[in-house]
């Protein structure tokens, strides 16, 4: 009886560990924002060239939530956001759409 329940034991270790490192990584994901209110920060951020944080829902190019740091300006030619980062190194070219959630870095 004892070998059973160690061996109930170690199956569910082995499936708290499994979904223990799922639950950590989906608990930085930051709730959906409204698109009226996505709106608003992304113009007060641009305007005031502040540093934000941009996460990104999935795409087709990417299958999990990516996250974006920077200064974001307006694409004078498309509907896509210019961010750059503090280095000033690295620039992506997000899709408006894409946008799942914004804070202040």
């Amino acid at each position: 009886m004892s070998k059973l329940a160690s061996e109930k034991q170690s199956i569910l270790q082995v499936f708290k560990r499994g979904y223990g490192s799922l639950f950590t990584e989906f608990s930085r994901v930051q709730p959906q924002m409204p698109k009226d209110q996505l709106q608003y920060f992304l113009k007060q951020a641009v305007k005031n060239k502040r540093k934000i944080i941009i996460q990104v829902n999935p795409t087709t190019h990417s299958q999990q939530i990516n996250e974006y740091m920077g200064t974001a300006e307006f694409s004078p030619y498309s509907t896509q956001i210019i961010l750059k980062t503090y280095s000033n190194r690295t620039t992506y070219l997000l899709n408006a759409k894409d946008i799942r959630h914004i804070r202040l870095a």
